[in-house]
This record gives structure tokens, sequence and C-alpha cells, in this order.
């Protein structure tokens, strides 16, 4: 469009002091050109005024001009004071007075011969004229859509809005920021912005993965890995900014496979990572050993684990648990049944009876035979024997008892009958039933009776009918013993030897040949039997085989070794033989087997020697202060060991290979040192790599960079979160702030705060004010943060902006 140069020339000299364009209307990446916090408010001023009243000299000129008749104040004053005759004028014109002749009134005009008002005013009246508001008419804008109409004294003026200027047809157009820019060379947006006119102003956008600075300095870089996770690092993945974008990398201990990072199974590509009994174990991004099943340590160090001891075992509580190295071993007891873990009781009474030939009871683990009443049960656990109750007290009987198989029967002899409890018999009286049979008398007895008969009558041979005795053929003739027919007819009873004649001159009565003084000729004790008697020797004597009737001593053990028993358990023994019966006596007794031969001389078993065979012997002999103790077996000091006591001990013991080869000294191999080679060698098979130090057997302590054995590999884990404001990740997850940061990860800002009130504005319901707080950041970088302040809170924006603009510090501004 074509645009007048000389108020252009105004517009560009305030554009060149305001530096930069402002707008008036704000997006997510846009700003508004009057809210340039770097403009002071006079300059804002100059650029209003140049762009928005660029016009205003042609505005003027156009405004619309009628020639004005004196104002109607305006007294006109006669220089001659003579009165002079009043002019008859006319239409609506007036004597002036004097000789000026006629005229109109003030604020009149002259047309043909009346008066009018001029232009830009109506008549109100007679002889006065109002002015008329052109801005004001209805329907009609006089200065056209994009101006502003001013009233003046029988006029108006017009004035474009912000962003238009009058074209060469008076009317207003819009302002090409975009295009005026690029002409003069001066900047409408920022650095990267893209500036896109509208009407009556202009925008500025920026490029995707950009934002719009605050104050519109230009497009500053979007950091997506701070504040949205597009990397997804539980799979791997770290978020790397790049200007406009970002790009997912892998972490450590994963790899690129497309789409995403893949964890690396160290376990699988390494086999042998872990040493000795350690088993290896992947994690996500990295791998840990640990112990195999059946062994405790920490993964490197492994020992066996006696599960049954600590009890952490899967055996069943009737199961024995036995220990193996690197497991155990579970066996069910004897009546249990399972694989050890799980055992249930076998009830052996299911299967043939247990074999128990009567009845059969299970137990846990077990199982018992019984025997019927009557039974007992035989050695073998199994079979059952009856039991012969007539051998314990007769079965209870009182007099015969009969076994059955499983009990027992009583029984009574002939004169007795059983009683109605089973056990006892009672007599029975035969003199009470037809007298037992007598034919004279009849006495009852235990068991029986006895028939008697009144003298002289005798019982005959059926002993129950008496008859007149008169030979000695019918019961001896009533002798007991011998019956001899006298001379004169009537019999005649002696008796035997050792016995003499009753006073009935029939039964014959014992005679005690132990009563008189010569005791039967027995030497100790007179026995006397009906018709004889014996010699009896007291305790501790005995009959002597060649004189019956005296008694010699018994000795217990027999005397021995020629010696003579003299009294009961008393024997007069020889020299060297003072022991019991004259046995050997050995003091101290002879121990271990051995045998007491005389007077303290024993035969000692193999193996032990003398006095009493308490002496070891040892075929080997005992070094370094041993003592045989028993046959081949030596009893060290605590300095030795071994069957002979030759082998030297260590306390404590040596380590790390070392050899015992004296007492308390320790031979070490493989560079270990020390009492007890327990100082590590430092010695590196490998050479520590990249500055690490050899601190040990193949240990290297490396430097904060650098990791593993030999420091071979360098430390690139990212820090997770990220470190912001330009930290450093350093090893285990640290950040190195910068100087002017704080925090974990380096969030906080530490600098001097400068704050700088912009703009105010009332919110729908309550005043806010906005302020910029600037931050002087690392690497002379200006930090911005942007505050919405109200009266009770502080909100502050979801992000924040760095511009790359040194900091009045560095560049001695």
């Amino acid at each position: 469009m074509n645009l007048p140069w000389g108020p252009l020339l105004s517009l560009l000299a305030a554009l060149a002091a305001a530096e930069t364009l402002s707008t008036p209307q704000v997006t997510s990446n846009e700003v508004l050109k009057h809210q340039e916090p770097e403009l002071t408010k006079e300059q804002n001023v100059v650029i209003e005024n140049a762009i928005g009243n660029l016009g205003s000299e042609q505005n003027e000129t156009a405004t619309v001009r009628h020639p004005i008749s004196p104002s109607p104040s305006t007294t006109v004053v006669s220089p001659d004071p003579t009165p002079v005759p009043t002019p008859l004028c006319p239409g609506d014109q007036v004597a002036l007075g004097g000789s000026a002749g006629c005229g109109c009134p003030a604020g009149l005009v002259k047309q043909g011969e009346g008066c009018v008002c001029a232009t830009g005013f109506k008549q109100q009246g007679a002889a006065a004229c109002k002015d008329v508001n052109e801005c004001t008419v209805e329907g009609q804008n006089p200065c056209g859509l994009h101006a502003n109409c001013t009233n003046t004294p029988g006029s108006f003026t017009c004035s474009c809005h912000r962003g238009y200027l009058k074209g060469p047809d008076g009317e207003c157009q819009d302002v090409d920021e975009c295009v005026l820019a690029a002409v003069t060379g001066l900047r409408a947006c920022g650095g990267g912005a893209e500036c896109r006119n509208s009407p009556g102003s202009f925008s500025c956008s920026c490029p995707q993965g950009y934002v719009m600075g605050l104050f519109g300095h230009g497009c500053v870089d979007v950091d997506e890995c701070s504040f949205e996770e597009q990397c997804r690092r539980e799979l791997g993945n770290g978020c790397v900014n790049t200007p406009g974008s970002y790009v997912c990398q892998c972490q450590a201990g994963f790899r690129v496979e497309m789409p995403a990072c893949v964890d690396v199974d160290e376990c699988r590509e390494s086999p042998d990572v872990c040493a000795g009994q350690g088993v290896c174990e992947n994690t996500l991004g990295s791998f840990r050993c640990v112990c195999q099943l059946g062994y405790k340590g920490n993964g490197t160090h492994c020992e066996d684990e006696n599960e049954c001891a600590s009890g952490r075992h899967g055996c069943d509580t009737n199961a024995r648990c036995g220990n193996i190295i690197g497991s155990y071993f579970c066996q069910c007891y004897q009546g249990f049944n399972g694989d050890g873990y799980s055992c249930f009781d076998v009830d052996e009474c299911a299967l043939n009876n247990g074999h128990c030939q009567h009845n059969c009871s299970n137990q846990p683990g077990a199982y018992q035979c019984h025997c019927r009443p009557g039974y007992q049960l035989d050695s073998d656990g199994h079979n059952c024997t009856d039991v012969n109750e007539c051998l314990a007290v007769n079965g209870t009987c009182e007099q015969i008892c009969t076994n059955t198989d499983g009990s027992f029967l009583c029984s009574c002899l002939p004169g007795y009958q059983l009683h109605i409890d089973g056990h006892s018999c009672v007599d029975i009286d035969e003199c009470k039933l037809q007298q037992g049979g007598c034919s004279h008398g009849c006495i009852n007895t235990p068991g029986g009776h006895t028939c008697y008969c009144p003298k002289p009558l005798l019982l005959d041979l059926g002993n129950s009918t008496c008859v007149n005795v008169s030979s000695c053929d019918l019961r001896n003739g009533g002798c007991a013993h011998v019956c001899i027919m006298r001379l004169d007819g009537h019999v005649h009873c002696s008796c035997k030897a050792g016995w003499e004649l009753g006073e009935d001159q029939r039964s014959c009565v014992d005679v005690d040949e132990c009563g008189d003084f010569t005791n039967g000729g027995c030497t100790q004790l007179c026995i006397n039997h009906p018709g004889a008697f014996n010699c009896s020797c007291r305790e501790g004597y005995e009959p002597r085989p060649d004189a019956p009737t005296k008694c010699t001593p018994v000795c217990n053990p027999p005397c021995q070794n020629y010696g003579v028993c003299v009294a009961p358990n008393s024997c007069d023994c020889p020299a060297g033989y003072p022991g019991s019966g004259c046995s050997a006596m050995c003091s101290p007794p002879c121990a271990h087997g051995g045998t007491c031969m005389r007077w303290n001389m024993c035969l000692c078993p193999p193996g032990w020697t003398g006095p009493g065979c308490h002496t070891a012997v040892c075929e080997l002999p005992c070094a370094n202060g041993g003592r045989c103790v028993a046959p081949d077996t030596c009893q060290c000091p605590s300095d030795y060991t071994g069957p002979q006591c030759l082998t030297p001990l260590c306390t404590p013991p040596c380590l790390n290979g070392g050899r015992c080869v004296d007492v308390n000294k320790c031979t070490c191999s493989g560079g270990w040192q020390g009492a007890r080679c327990q100082i590590e060698p430092i010695q590196c098979r490998i050479g520590c790599k990249n500055g690490g130090v050899c601190v040990g057997l193949n240990r290297c302590r490396c430097g904060s960079e650098f990791t593993g054995t030999f420091c071979e590999t360098a430390v690139t884990t990212p820090c997770i979160p990220p470190c912001q404001h330009g930290a450093t990740c350093s090893p285990h997850n640290k950040c190195s702030c910068p100087e002017g940061t704080a925090g974990l990860r380096c969030e906080k800002l530490t600098c001097p705060v400068v704050t700088t009130v912009v703009s105010m504005a009332r919110a729908v319901r309550k005043g806010v004010r906005e302020s910029y707080v600037d931050r002087c950041g690392p690497l002379g970088v200006h930090l911005c943060t942007k505050y919405r302040v109200n009266q009770v809170r502080v909100y502050l924006l979801a992000y924040r902006v760095g511009y790359k603009v040194q900091c009045p510090e560095k560049n001695g501004r």
C-alpha cells in the first residue's frame, strides 16, 4: 500500500527507539506489542503516537474548514462617537451602527439579503447559532470504519485507529508491520519467530518445539525432557533434549532393538560373571549375584546352609531331616509313609491284622498286638500263649485248679463240695447221712469220716462194721506194729525200733532220741523223726562225708590256693593270697580287664601295662609333650595335633591358603602377608585402567568417572530424574550443582532476585498484579519466572524460560 513518507519518517524514528514492535493480543507463543517491559512509558507513548496517530497532520489538514464569520461575541466599535441615524436594512440584516451600514448579527453570515448560520452550525432562535456535532449524527460515520471522529467548533477531525494510516483517498488503511519491519531492517519479532500481519496489528509465532519467550524476545527451545515424560524410562530409555525436539537413548544395561530399548541379560551373555557358588540373577538394567538355593552368603562367597539345624526346611514333623551339601533330604519315620515333606500314619492293622494272633491296635507311627483275657503276649510281640492261672497261687482255687484255654476251673477233693463262689470248697459231713455207714460210732473229719467201735470190738476190713477180735488175722489183732498170739490165746502187741507201746497196749508212740543228754550222738543239731532221728548242722556248716553226725565249716567262695576253711566263709590262706577265698589280691586293682595273678601282680590285656594295668601303651611314641592315654592314642598339648602330636597348630588358624609350619607360625602363599596371612597383597593381575589405583588383590580404586574391577567401564548412567540448570550427573545418581543452584536435582535458583512490575490488571473478581522476576543463572544466563500475585497467594506458572542473554555482571554493563 502507498504510505505518506512524511509521517512514516516519524514512525521509523519511534520504532528505532523502541527496537521492537508490540502486539495487542497474547497466545501461548505470541506477545503483545504494548507489553514490552524494556520500553519506558514515554517510549510507549512515542510508539503509540507514531503508529496510531501517524495521520494526525493529515487529519488536521483534512479537517473540514468553513469560512467563519466574526465571533458572535465580537463587538465592532465605531471610531466616530457622533450618533448616526439608523438605516433601514433589508431582510434579516441589522444596522451595524454609524456609517457601517447593515449587516448580519454576530455568528451569522450573509447569504443574499438574509442572514444564516455558518457551515457546521445550526440556527437556534432568531439570531443565535449552535455548533453541529457531526460525529454523533445517527447512522453516519464521517471518518470511516477504522478511524475515530473528534468534534470541533463548526467542524470535526478524523484520526486513524492504532495500526492504521490514512491513504491517498483519505481512508484509514491497515499498516503491514511485518513488511514495514523487513523494509526498515527493524525486528518485528524476536529471533526464530515468524511475523504474521493482522488487521491493525501483528502476531509472532514459534515453530513446533519452541515457545515464545517472555517479553517477546524470541523463540526459546522447549525442554521436553524436563516436564513431560516422552521416553519410557521404565524400559531403559533416557531422554536427551535437542533444539526444537528430543531424542530417546538407551541407558546403561540396555541396548537398542527397534523400536525401543531392551534390557541386556548379563547373566546369559557372561555366564561366569558370578564365581563360586553364586548364581547370576538378571535385573532391569543390571544384574546381581545371589547364592544358590541351599547356600548362604553374599553371592560372591557362599557356603552350605544346614537347613536341618536352622529349621529352614520343609520336612514333615514325622520325618527326619538330613543335610547334604547345597540341599537336604526328608525321610518319613518308621510307621509313616510319604515323600518326607508330607508323611501320614500307616495303619498296620489294616493289613493281615498286623500279623497279630488276637487283637491289633494302631498307633501313630506304630501298632501293638493285644491278647484276649487268659492269654499273654509272646516275646515276638505277635503270638499269644495261654496263661496257666493255676500256677499263680493255684488260680485262687482253694483245692484243685484245672487250667483251660484262656481260663481255669476250680474243683474239690473227695469229701468236699464246690462253693457257689466257684473257688472255695465246703466239707461234707458224712456222719449226718446215715451215720456215714458206720455200725456203731461215726466221727466226721475234713473231707471224710471215721467209724469207731467200743472195746473190745474192732472195725472190720471195711472200716465200717465192728467185730470181736480174737486173732492177729483181723486188722493185725488191733496192734499198730507187731501182733503175736500168746499161748493163752490172747493177742499181744509190740512196736518197732524207735517206738514204744502206748497205754492201750496196741498203739505205738515215737521215742524222741534227741531228748536226752547224748543229743542222739549229733555234734550240733539233732532232729527227731517218727521212729528215727538224724543229725543236722547249723548255718555255715555241713555234715562231714565220713562222719554224718559231725559238721565241718563251709566257705563260699571255697578256699583256693591250698587254703583251709576254718570257719564259715573264713579261710586260713597261705602267704601271697590274702584275698577272699584265698584268691590273689592286687592294689590298686587290675584295670581295663586285667587279671590279678598273685599279690599285686596283674596280667594286663594288650595295649595296657604297669601296676594295675593303668598305663596305656603307644607303639609310636607321643611327641612334643603328648601323653599316651589309650592304646595307640596320644593326648596332645594345645599347640600340636595328629596321631603322634607332630602337627603344629596356629591359633587363630592360617588364612587364605597359609600353612602352619610351627607353633603359631604361618607360611603364606600367593603374596598374602601377616601373622595369619590376613594382609591382602596389593597386586592386580591386570593393571588398573583410566587412572585407577591398585589397593588389593585384583582390586582397584577407581575415579568417579569409571567403575569395574579394573576401572575399565566408564560411568554413563544418567541421573533419574535428570539434573536441571546445567548440572552434571555424578556417580550414585547424584547431581553436581553449578554456582547459583541448589537441591537434589539443582532445581532451586539462589541468585539475587530483581522484580519488575510490568502491568496492572483487574480480574473478574480480584485485583491481579503481573510481575517478572529475573534471576542470574549459571553461565551468565538470564532465567525469568513469571508470577501472578493477588492479595492472598502467589501462583507459579508451570513453565520456566531461560534467555541466552548475558548478565550485567558478565558483560560489564
